[in-house]
């Protein structure tokens, strides 16, 4: 396998990617499950009937290529935060019932995000994928369960480039998310900036990837 064909997206809503990746599941893409894949509600979401949401997590559960609670969290755009909260939290309960890591979407909510992880399924790993707020890099990384998996957003946020050398490489994942980028430009990014060989950066992450989703 070259290394273009064992890169690793760690979340993507593209059923058709040609990586090997996280696909993020719809309630209506049940019929055609990818290879990996995660299943949560999204903050936006307003009218979610949990019992529901378990019931599929339970029925997934079943299958091999169900990797991650995802993506889930919260989001300070949105009016309903009261109601994300009560998602946020069920959702990590069932992370931490079936034992998956957490794909978290948070947007300026990372403390409160961070408190009810560690308070709700302390033993699972949160992945806060899309990262780019460079600003908060040292209070991610403070939390021992954390892992920060960057998108397509570091070809062009000089911050996020300088700030993405705090990050340790097994702390570390690259994504796709809804981007129309390819993900290798992403690799090709952090390796430079990260003075590896593309190929020494690919295995570290398929490492961590084994490690932090636990498949073969």
């Amino acid at each position: 396998m070259s290394d273009l064909e064992n890169l690793f997206d760690s979340h993507t809503h593209n059923f058709d990617t040609k990586n090997r990746g996280i696909v993020q599941l719809s309630k209506s893409s049940f019929d055609q499950l990818p290879a990996f894949f995660s299943f949560g509600i999204h903050p936006k979401e307003s009218e979610t009937d949990l019992l529901e949401t378990a019931k599929i997590c339970e029925e997934l559960s079943l299958k091999q290529g169900f990797l991650a609670i995802g993506e889930i969290g919260l989001d300070n755009r949105y009016d309903n935060f009261q109601e994300q909260e009560e998602r946020y939290v069920f959702q990590l309960k069932l992370a931490a019932r079936f034992n998956k890591p957490v794909i978290l979407h948070s947007v300026n909510s990372w403390d409160r995000c961070r408190f009810l992880h560690e308070k709700n399924a302390p033993a699972t790993t949160l992945i806060y994928h899309g990262f780019n707020k460079a600003s908060i890099i040292g209070h991610v990384l403070d939390y021992p369960k954390s892992v920060i998996s960057i998108g397509e957003s570091i070809l062009s946020n000089p911050q996020l480039q300088t700030a993405i050398k705090l990050i340790p490489l097994d702390r570390l994942l690259l994504e796709t998310d809804t981007g129309e980028g390819e993900l290798i430009a992403t690799y090709r990014m952090i390796a430079e900036i990260k003075s590896l060989s593309l190929h020494s950066l690919i295995e570290q992450l398929n490492q961590n990837a084994k490690r932090i989703f636990k498949y073969e």
